[in-house]
This record gives C-alpha cells, sequence and structure tokens, in this order.
C-alpha cells in the first residue's frame, strides 16, 4: 500500500526522535514505504536520492543481520534522515549545497561499510546501546567519575574524557534554574540557546503537537537567527522558519513524565547540532557553580551548588538531545 509523502515525512520524523535506540522489525516496514515514497519524490535531485539510497541500504543490513540495536548504524540512520526531513521542509532546490551534503554522507557511508566488514571478520566488536539505567527519585553516586568534594566558593573541574553521553561542566560554566512542575532542575547555561515566555494559549497547542515552530520565535524588525544563541544563530533566518523544534522531555531523577501544563517559559537546547525545546517556570538567571558531585541517573548528571548555596540536578543536555531532540545540520 502506497503512502503519502506528509505520511512518508511523519515516520522519518518519528524515527529520528525514537528514544528506545533500536530498530525493530515492527518499524521496518513503514519506514521502507516511506523511504521508496521520498526517492519518486526526489528521483531528479541525485544527491538526496543517494542520501535514501544510503538509509534503504542500512536499514536493509538491519533487517538482513538483525543488528537492530547497533548504535553505529543507528546513529547514520538517524543523520540521513534527518537531512532528508530538512532538505523537504526547506523547499528549496540549492545544487551547491546537496552535492556537498551528499559527497558528505556517502564518506560517512564509506566509513560505517567498512566498520560493519570489520565485524563480520571479527575484527571490531558491535557498537550497541548501554544498558537502560533504573530511574530512582534520587541520583547515586557514581564511584568512577565523582571528584573529590570541595567548598562552596571553588569552581567545578574542566570535564574529562565522559564517554558517549556522560557530561560534566567546566570551570567556568553557569547554569540557569528551573522548575518542572515543582522539581528544580540546573540547566547548563552553555546549551540554553534562548529563553522565551510562554503564552497559555500556545502551551496547549504545543503540547497536543508535541512540536514548536521555530518562526514562533520571531520578532518584528529582528532576525529570527539573532534571536539564538549556540549552533542555531548560524542558520540562515530564511531556513529556520521552515523547521520545528520538539518538545522533549528529561528522564531520571524523579522528574515528571509529562509537560508542566503551568509552564510559565519555553526553554530552547542546543548541544552541537541536536536541538529541542522544554516547558518550565525559570526561577533564576545564570549563576555559577560552587560545588559539583557526578551521580547519573537518565538526563541527571550530577548535583550542583550554586551561587544561591542551594544544590540541585544538573540536566546531562546531551543525552536529553541526542535521544529526543530534531538534528539540524549546518553547512560545513
Amino acid at each position: 500500500m502506497s503512502i503519502s509523502i506528509d505520511e512518508s515525512i511523519r515516520l522519518l520524523k518519528a524515527e529520528i526522535i525514537a528514544q528506545d535506540l533500536q530498530l525493530p522489525a515492527r518499524r521496518i516496514e513503514p519506514l521502507q514505504e516511506a523511504v521508496s515514497c521520498l526517492k519518486l519524490r526526489f528521483k531528479s535531485r541525485k544527491n538526496i536520492l543517494a542520501i535514501l539510497g544510503m538509509a534503504d541500504g542500512v536499514i536493509r543490513y538491519i533487517q538482513r543481520h538483525q543488528v537492530h540495536a547497533d548504535l553505529d548504524c543507528l546513529d547514520f540512520l538517524k543523520e540521513a534522515l534527518a537531512h532528508v526531513v530538512n532538505v523537504y521542509e526547506e523547499g528549496k532546490f540549492v545544487p551547491e549545497r546537496e552535492e556537498e551534503l551528499g559527497k558528505r554522507m556517502y564518506k560517512k557511508f564509506a566509513n560505517l561499510r567498512r566498520i560493519m566488514a570489520d565485524r563480520r571478520e571479527g575484527k571490531e566488536p558491535a557498537k550497541a546501546p548501554a544498558a537502560a539505567k533504573t530511574e530512582a527519585p534520587a541520583p547515586a553516586p557514581q564511584a568512577v567519575a565523582a571528584p573529590p568534594r570541595r567548598g562552596v566558593a571553588e569552581k567545578a573541574p574542566a570535564a574529562t574524557n565522559n564517554g558517549a553521553r556522560e557530561y560534566a561542566p567546566t570551570a567556568n560554566d553557569h547554569c540557569l534554574t528551573i522548575l518542572l512542575g515543582k522539581n528544580p532542575l540546573a540547566l547548563p547555561a552553555s546549551a540554553v540557546a534562548l529563553v522565551e515566555p510562554l503564552e497559555p494559549r500556545r502551551r496547549g497547542i504545543y503540547i497536543a503537537s508535541h512540536q514548536i515552530p521555530i518562526k514562533d520565535f520571531g520578532r518584528f524588525l529582528q532576525r529570527l537567527a539573532g534571536r539564538f544563541k549556540g549552533p542555531l544563530a548560524a542558520i540562515p533566518s530564511r531556513h529556520l522558519k521552515k523547521l520545528h523544534l520538539p518538545l522533549v522531555m528529561p528522564k531520571g531523577g524523579g522528574l515528571p513524565l509529562l509537560p508542566d501544563e503551568q509552564a510559565q517559559h519555553l526553554v530552547v537546547l542546543s548541544h552541537d547540532q541536536w536541538h529541542g525545546v522544554i516547558f518550565g517556570t525559570v526561577t533564576a538567571e545564570e549563576q555559577a557553580i560552587g560545588h559539583w558531585q557526578a551521580a547519573a541517573n537518565g538526563d541527571i548528571s550530577g548535583q550542583v551548588t550554586l551561587d544561591d548555596e542551594k544544590a540541585y540536578p544538573l540536566l546531562n543536555p546531551r543525552s536529553l538531545l541526542e535521544r529526543e531532540g530534531f538534528l539540524i545540520a549546518t553547512e560545513g
């Protein structure tokens, strides 16, 4: 049964933000149908067609070899699908950019094929998702990564090699504090791209759709890109206004499972090229970190004590956004 282009894009988006870090058999066939539909849509644009072909090849490899939880395959697949979604929603044909994107993705695809070949020959073990951590009301200390305790006046040390998705603040980091429902949370200021008051009418619409159009952040006589800090500020406004950001929900440490329906602010978060929005009520502007204790639990990386001498769980923006955020690739 053929499906529409809109439904195909919806399926790609659902796969990009899927939280389970695997591609089970029940999702493979619909995804293959979506890719086939979009191949027809982009049949005259060879580079996008090639990216869809690479994505289809990875899906077939996962299906054939039953490696539905291999992170190298899944990371490439999600990135390829995200590029296709962005190109479709942008609505413009820019041959030079698509050619550069095609070359870049082919290099990654060739490297992925080499990795898979090495694994079949036993030269490299498969990279599978780490076992899921059990969420608890309070984060448990992490013995290996925990630094020695320091006085409140001391700054946090620079982050060292933290592994794929772990996170630690650097010496100069500051934090915003926010309430998610009744739960306080510290957000690394370096990951905050924008804080915006949240109108009750829009709040309900956003919660229902779980997406926020970036164009809604526009202001009269002000460049849309100029409203953001970090990677989003480098994307041309004409491209940004066609994109959406997902509503993301941090997990772990007893945080609420549903968006805060009384939230007064939305906060746009960025990590590298991954982006998303959380709802909450900002309670304090940037404060310096006086004390840091590693204690990983879901998307909570540990506990920080700030200038107000209160302790807060610290969000790990990397784990949250790589699981639930949207990949918005910039050129270069």
